[in-house]
C-alpha cells in the first residue's frame, strides 16, 4: 500500500513563529471549561452552562532575542489568537529559561487566556 499524500489547505504542519523572541519547537494548546447542568423534574437535562472557559498554551523553543516577558505579564502569541474563540487577554503563568554549555538557550512559557478577562 503506498504512503498517504496530503493535499489541500485544511492541514497544518510545523509551527509558524509563535512569538518574535524565540524559534518555537513545541506547542500545545488546551481549551477547557466547567460544565453546569440543570435537571428537570424527570431527571433530564433542561439547561447547560459552560463557565470558566480558558485556553492554556505551552510554548517551548530556542531564545533568539532578549526576553522582557515575566510571570504575570501580558503576552500575545502571534499565530494562536483564533484558537478557542475566546475574547480575553493572554497572561504568563510560568517562564522557564534553561542555559547550558552544551546547547542553545531554551525558553518555555505557560500562557493562559481566560474568556472575558483583559
Amino acid at each position: 500500500m503506498p504512503a498517504a499524500i496530503i493535499k489541500g489547505t485544511v492541514t497544518s504542519f510545523g509551527i509558524a513563529s509563535a512569538v518574535s523572541t524565540m524559534v518555537a519547537t513545541n506547542l500545545t494548546a488546551n481549551l477547557s471549561s466547567n460544565k453546569v447542568e440543570a435537571k428537570n423534574i424527570s431527571g433530564g437535562v433542561a439547561a447547560v452552562a459552560f463557565t470558566g472557559k480558558k485556553v492554556e498554551f505551552n510554548l517551548e523553543g530556542y531564545v533568539t532575542a532578549s526576553n522582557g516577558v515575566s510571570q504575570g505579564g501580558s503576552f500575545t502569541p502571534t499565530n494562536l489568537s483564533s484558537f478557542g474563540g475566546l475574547a480575553g487577554g493572554y497572561f504568563v503563568e510560568e517562564v522557564t529559561l534553561t542555559k547550558s554549555s552544551e546547547d542553545f538557550a531554551k525558553i518555555k512559557y505557560k500562557v493562559v487566556q481566560r474568556d472575558g478577562i483583559t
